[in-house]
């Protein structure tokens, strides 16, 4: 099969308008991930291929397609929504290129004790390779 490219400065949808291919390509996530902790499963995720446990309140996402260099920016977040006050508890979370290939996720109490926790997510921002 042939290779091929497409190059086009905006993309239109029928009824959505016009977007800039430069938002496309260095605007949006690279990837991005949300994962219940306490049974160690992906509930959804982009250009994740799997994830690790590696320790309470601990996840390694490894991605599909990495990154040029570990120098990207990751964001996460955290939340236990089995608490009843205002629809669930924010926890503290953070997250950590660990290399091109995967980062690090972990979410905890306020007083710092890591939490496995139902619902926590993580993006990526970068390059891709």
């Amino acid at each position: 099969m042939a290779n091929g490219k497409i190059k086009a400065d905006t993309l239109e949808h029928s009824t959505a308008g016009t977007v800039d291919t430069q938002y496309v390509v260095h605007g949006s996530a690279k990837a991005w991930i949300n994962i219940d902790m306490i049974n160690a499963v992906t509930l959804d995720s982009f250009n994740s291929s799997s994830i690790t446990d590696f320790g309470t309140g601990q996840f390694r996402d490894h991605l599909t397609t990495a990154f040029v260099n570990a120098n990207y920016a990751v964001t996460t977040s955290a939340m236990d929504p089995t608490k009843t006050d205002n629809g669930g508890t924010n926890r503290t979370a953070d997250g950590t290129p660990s290399n091109a290939g995967q980062f690090v996720m972990r979410a905890s109490a306020y007083d710092n004790t890591p939490n496995d926790v139902p619902s926590a997510a993580g993006t990526a921002n970068g390059d891709l390779a």
